[in-house]
This record gives C-alpha cells, sequence and structure tokens, in this order.
C-alpha cells in the first residue's frame, strides 16, 4: 500500500511539472505514450488467451489516432483518424486472405484499437472542445487541460478512495470478477471523486468555464466515478481470462500500465460528453 501511494504522488508529480514546463503538448504526449502501453498490454493479455492480435499495425494505427486528434484538424478528427484506421486495417485483412484465418487477427486489432486508443483520446478531444468555444484564439486551453485533468483526478479517485474506504469497512463483494471491491468501498470512492470535483473548481477556479459551478461538478463526479469502477472491471475481467495478476510489472505497487490507465477508458468519453452537453 505504501509502495502504491509513493507511486500515485510520483506520476501526479511528473503530470504536474510536465504540464507547468510543456503546456498542452506535455499532455498530448504522455496521453499517447500511455494509450500506446495500454494497447500493448491488452493486446499481450489477448495473446494469453490464444488470440493474434496484429500487434504493430494496431499500435501504430493508435498513435496516429491519439496524436493525431490534437495535431491534425479539429475536435472530430479523431473519429476521421479512426474510420481511416478501420478501413486499412479492414483491406490489410483481406489482403492477407480472410479465409487463411485471419479473421482471428482482426477483431482482438479492431477491440485494442477502439477500447484503448480511441477512447482515451477523448481527453485530448475535451482540451480540443475548450479551444473551440473559447473566444479568443488559443484562450481556452488552460481551459482544457484543467477539464482533462478534472476526469483524470475524479476517476482515479474513485479507485484510490474505493481502496482505502473498502479495506477500512468493505464487506458487500461488488462482483465475481473483483472480489476484493465491495459495494462500500464503491459508495466511498464515489463520495472521494465528488469530493476532489468540487476542491479542484475551487482551487483552480481561474481555468473553471462558466457555468461549471461545485455543484454541477459535485454531480458530473458521480457518474464519472461509475464509469471509473465500471472500467476496472472490465480491466479485470481480461486479467482473469488471460490468468495474470496485473498487466505489468513497470510501476511498483500498481502493476502495468494498463493497471494504471484501466480507469480512465471509459470515463474519457463520458467526461468529454458530460462537459459537451451540460458545460459547453
Amino acid at each position: 500500500m505504501k509502495q502504491r501511494i509513493l507511486s500515485f504522488a510520483a506520476l501526479w508529480s511528473i503530470l504536474g511539472l510536465s504540464l507547468l514546463i510543456f503546456g498542452v503538448h506535455a499532455g498530448v504526449v504522455i496521453i499517447a505514450a500511455l494509450a500506446f502501453v495500454t494497447q500493448l498490454e491488452l493486446y499481450q493479455l489477448f495473446e494469453k488467451m490464444g488470440l493474434t492480435p496484429m500487434k504493430r499495425f494496431g499500435l501504430a494505427a493508435g498513435a496516429v489516432i491519439t496524436l493525431g486528434s490534437y495535431y491534425l484538424g479539429g475536435v472530430d478528427s479523431g473519429n476521421d483518424l479512426f474510420v481511416l484506421c478501420f478501413v486499412l486495417l479492414t483491406l490489410n485483412i483481406i489482403r492477407r486472405d480472410l479465409l487463411a484465418g485471419r479473421l482471428r487477427s482482426f477483431m482482438p486489432t479492431l477491440f485494442g484499437l477502439l477500447y484503448v486508443p480511441y477512447l482515451m483520446h477523448f481527453l485530448i478531444k475535451t482540451v480540443k472542445l475548450a479551444e473551440a468555444e473559447a473566444i479568443l484564439p488559443g484562450g481556452g486551453t488552460a481551459t482544457g487541460i484543467f477539464l482533462a485533468v478534472w476526469i483524470v483526478a475524479v476517476a482515479k479517485c474513485a479507485d484510490v478512495g474505493g481502496l482505502l474506504v473498502g479495506m477500512q469497512i468493505g464487506k458487500t463483494p461488488l462482483s465475481v470478477i473483483s472480489p476484493k471491491k465491495t459495494y462500500e468501498g464503491a459508495a466511498g470512492g464515489i463520495v472521494f471523486s465528488m469530493l476532489i470535483g468540487v476542491l479542484l473548481t475551487a482551487i483552480f477556479s481561474q481555468y473553471v468555464p462558466e457555468g461549471f459551478t461545485w455543484w454541477l461538478a459535485a454531480l458530473i463526479a458521480i457518474p464519472i466515478g461509475v464509469a471509473s469502477i465500471a472500467s476496472d472491471l472490465v480491466e479485470s475481467a481480461f486479467k482473469r481470462q488471460a490468468g495474470v495478476k496485473d498487466s505489468g510489472t513497470i510501476i511498483p505497487g500498481i502493476g502495468g500500465i494498463f493497471d494504471l490507465t484501466d480507469s480512465l477508458i471509459l470515463t474519457a468519453p463520458l467526461g468529454y460528453l458530460l462537459f459537451k452537453y451540460t458545460v459547453f
């Protein structure tokens, strides 16, 4: 537990310093790098299940989607790039002959591309949305960074809060997929998410868009927290199917990169949609 907390603090320090020094470009690169390794670890889990994803193509396409969603076009460029990658993947499968059994590669490759880089690119899309809605050119970048970090912080606090509360008072199992998770822990995690959501809007009020009030922050944090827990359970299901405890060993006390980003995958698109239809 101590190692987990130290790793958690170190990662947030690295993120904060990177954004402070390099701005939005650091955020884009960090998200792209996390998505790349997460997608790789997911493909490795698939291989342990007996599937054969086309790792090189999938990882290259994922990098194009995440980086291109900011640097190539407007708010919807990520969607366009995903469609392009899907077409190229289909053509590649046809070239390598569907009758030769390559369909076993097509589905896991496509799912990995959709589930990790495409969904995670919505964090970058949140920044693009704020920039597009800003009155002055480039004036929404700081707000967009704040909103993206807000989603990440709220999602991760559901995970951390759920762990802390669950260790103290957790009794009722939440799912057979992850026996250590409890309903009490999940409720505590959502409360933690609400608290951090309100706290961040108060501390960084200069970056908060008009209309994103403290009560709206608390309200939006609830579905974000629920999605974070669900996203974590999805990864747990993959690991159980693959017969492994962690997706990797790169982060002390946490495991692999997928073990770090699991709670962000479903929360990234949900956070984007909630901001799009309630704030902007």
